[in-house]
């Protein structure tokens, strides 16, 4: 299984190309906010590096978000496009919160983090990997009465009194690891302090999204929860938040 997999919930754009397990080749951009200019041409250096035509791939593996609604449209609209090109190529996606928070080997509960406007952050819990998700009577999920904070991603508003203690009683621990681009603006945070604790990465890449594809049940069957293939018609990424919308302050003409 060949995949291409792109990373634009972010703001560093990145792209990678495995063969299985293994990359290939990936490049990821030196400066934010680069996606419209940088995608298309980062996916031909990887496929050139890796010495493959586009006709070899099997699926196009995009980060779902949540993440900046600009990048993210970007991203779903290249991997479509490549879909409609390549009739028998398919689109999956995968949680880009969850691609950080299986990067690693933590102890503990992980807090991946994705910065998201001034004094907030994108934010889930998730348990120690390998099982990010914890079993329930042989299924992986989370049951309904544990806290949304384990469920699906959160805005937390750092500006807001209390997002500190709803981090911990969610975890239920007094030591949190956080990952991710927004574990930062936590540090700064007045309310931030020895109860979290900050590991790599610090942001995502195209590479990091393999795991949750390679992700497998008990069974040896592929985990909808990690990655899911999707509709390229009807599919959307996860905003979290809507697209900020600003009013020009010129002066029209005439």
């Amino acid at each position: 299984m060949i995949r291409l997999l792109l990373e634009t919930a972010t703001d560093v754009c990145s792209v990678a190309v495995a063969k299985g397990g293994l990359v290939l080749a990936e490049h990821t951009a030196t400066e934010a906010h680069q996606h419209s200019s940088h995608l298309t041409l980062f996916i031909q250096k990887v496929m050139a590096e890796a010495e493959l035509e586009m006709t070899d791939l099997d699926e196009v593996v995009l980060s779902d978000g949540p993440g900046s609604y600009t990048s993210l449209r970007v991203g779903a609209a290249t991997a479509k496009g490549l879909c409609v090109a390549l009739p028998e190529l398919k689109l999956r996606v995968v949680s880009t919160l969850q691609s950080l928070a299986m990067a690693g080997s933590y102890d503990g509960p992980v807090l991946a983090t994705i910065n998201s406007r001034k004094g907030e952050v994108f934010g889930q819990l998730f348990l120690a990997r390998p099982q990010v998700h914890r079993e329930v009577e042989g299924k992986v999920g989370i049951p309904e009465s544990i806290h949304p904070l384990f469920l699906e991603p959160q805005n937390i508003r750092l500006t807001e009194a209390g997002w500190f203690d709803t981090i911990t009683v969610a975890a239920g621990t007094a030591y949190i690891t956080v990952v991710g681009s927004g574990a930062q603006r936590l540090l700064d945070a007045p309310e931030g302090n020895e109860t979290l604790g900050f590991a790599d990465p610090k942001q995502c890449s195209a590479r990091l999204l393999l795991a949750p594809v390679l992700r497998l049940h008990s069974a040896g069957t592929a985990s909808p929860d990690s990655s899911r293939l999707v509709d390229i018609a009807s599919y959307e990424p996860f905003y979290l938040n809507p697209p900020f919308v600003t009013k020009s302050k010129k002066k029209l003409l005439g």
